[in-house]
């Protein structure tokens, strides 16, 4: 079956297939995903395609049958402009144009714009640039799931994190030990800031770049993927004059969305609202934010203290990482202040008890937690290729509690890059601490009491709130199962 959807590969794949290679076969590669590359062919060549392709790229080979028309039109209008390189001079502030191919040839400069440029373009929330011994892999994470978009050699990766660090204005002869940076880029009319952070290997030092795109930044409550009465509950905490609200997931897992989401939300001239972050991700004007500095002895439980002596109505503390810094926010709350902060636990539930393995008394936490949000990042099903899913792929476990008949998946198409998803929602479990449960709390029961006593009042665990989004088309079995 041949599909009709334009082909817009990104450069950085466009790089693994030469151009007179590419007019040769003719063959345009379209994607990589998890290490196999798919190629879109002319339609009756998909067989010695493969054997060629494969033999040349050094890799697997999918073939993606097209018309010869079709497919010339797309290799022309993908390899335009050859090898040009772009006019990005990152880290001097300087606006920069498409990215060009990234190829043995390019220079380490544009090779780094390059890759920014495609990351931001696709969406990608981290570049991952990983050197190993023959080569170098470079991968992005898009939709929350790493995939692998090159592989420069050895000689033009290191050449690659070189310039990658001289941008984030780290020190290029230290290489034994991490080291954490910043770069500022324009691309495509707007400013994107990236966090990097190195971390020495084996065969050399690993670079990450965090891209925070404050574009993409929803700051909206409503479209966070709140279900209806969950939404209503979280807002009204939200309205309480002091207490704890806490936000738990994993790294990844969207929580300072949330929180930036809730200080929106909160955010007028008629309070005062301080954050202590590590690091500030984004700039929330009307919001005064702190960057944690331990090297300094700012750390969150020092910049707390002096906080509070700043007259806040409304404090963000980024993570409660300890004993010190758990207790500090829990008197905050206590003492007249509405404190958000996230904890890194698997459900709301074991927030409670991680907080009291802290060394916080059970009946002050008990008196100061109001509510506890876990949350997760589904994928969702492309709207473009979506299509109904009757024999209920996936795990069976889940399929068997869905009406199959809802049931959907993705196709594969252009618009997602052939993974049948495009975007993500968040899936969300509220626990909310009302007078039964404080007690509850204080006489410092187990997580599966609380739980217990908790679905009592209505709690959904996150299991259940994602089974609910594939009931509804959003979302499929296996990505429900991936992530809870």
């Amino acid at each position: 079956m041949v599909d009709t959807d334009p082909i817009e590969p990104t450069q950085a794949v466009l790089s693994l297939i030469p151009k007179a290679l590419a007019l040769k076969i003719p063959v345009l590669p379209v994607a990589l995903e998890d290490g196999v590359l798919i190629c879109a062919v002319p339609e009756g060549m998909e067989e010695s395609a493969l054997r060629d392709l494969e033999f040349v790229t050094g890799r697997r080979v999918r073939c993606s049958p097209r018309t010869k028309a079709e497919l010339e039109g797309a290799i022309a209008r993908a390899y335009q402009g050859g090898t040009e390189t772009p006019n990005l001079h990152a880290g001097d502030g300087h606006p920069s144009s498409h990215a060009a191919s990234i190829n043995s040839e390019g220079s380490a400069v544009s090779l780094a714009s390059a890759l920014i440029a495609d990351a931001v373009k696709m969406g990608a929330s981290d570049i991952h640039v990983e050197p190993y011994e023959t080569f170098v892999r470079i991968r992005y994470r898009l939709d929350g799931v790493l995939r692998e978009v090159s592989q420069p050699g050895v000689s033009q990766g290191r050449t690659l994190i070189s310039r990658l660090k001289i941008m984030a204005d780290l020190d290029i002869a230290e290489k034994r030990r991490p080291q954490d940076g910043r770069i500022r880029v324009r691309e495509e009319g707007r400013t994107i800031d990236i966090r990097v952070s190195t971390l020495p290997t084996d065969f050399g030092e690993k670079v990450v770049l965090r891209i925070l795109d404050k574009s993409r930044l929803q700051l909206d409550l409503s479209r966070l993927g709140f279900e209806d009465a969950d939404l209503v509950s979280f807002k009204k905490a939200l309205k309480l004059p002091h207490g704890m609200i806490l936000v738990t997931g994993p790294t990844g897992s969207g929580k300072t969305t949330t929180l930036y989401a809730a200080l929106n939300y909160l955010n007028h001239p008629g309070v005062n609202i301080t954050t202590i972050e590590d690091p500030i991700e984004y700039n929330l004007p009307g919001i005064n934010q702190t960057h944690v500095r331990a090297d300094i002895g700012l750390t969150f439980a020092a910049a707390l203290r002096s906080i509070l002596r700043q007259d806040p109505n409304i404090v963000m503390v980024g993570e409660i990482r300890d004993g010190e810094t758990a207790e500090i926010a829990i008197r905050a709350a206590l003492t007249g202040h509405l404190v958000l902060s996230t904890l890194h636990t698997n459900d709301a539930p074991s927030a409670i008890t991680r907080l009291i393995d802290m060394g916080v008394e059970p009946f002050l936490v008990a008196a100061s937690a109001k509510m506890i949000l876990a949350q997760r990042l589904l994928r969702r099903i492309c709207a473009e290729c979506a299509e109904a899913d009757p024999g209920g792929e996936g795990q069976a476990s889940i399929v068997q509690q869905i009406r199959k008949s809802r049931l959907r998946r993705g196709r594969g198409c252009s618009h997602c890059r052939g993974t049948g998803y495009l975007g993500r929602t968040a899936v969300y479990e509220l626990l909310e601490v009302g007078d039964r449960l404080a007690g509850m709390i204080s006489a410092n029961v187990g997580a599966e009491t609380l739980v217990t006593e908790a679905r009592e009042a209505g709690f959904n665990s996150l299991r259940e709130s994602a089974m609910r989004l594939a009931e509804k088309g959003m979302t499929t079995p296996e990505e429900v199962c991936r992530e809870t």
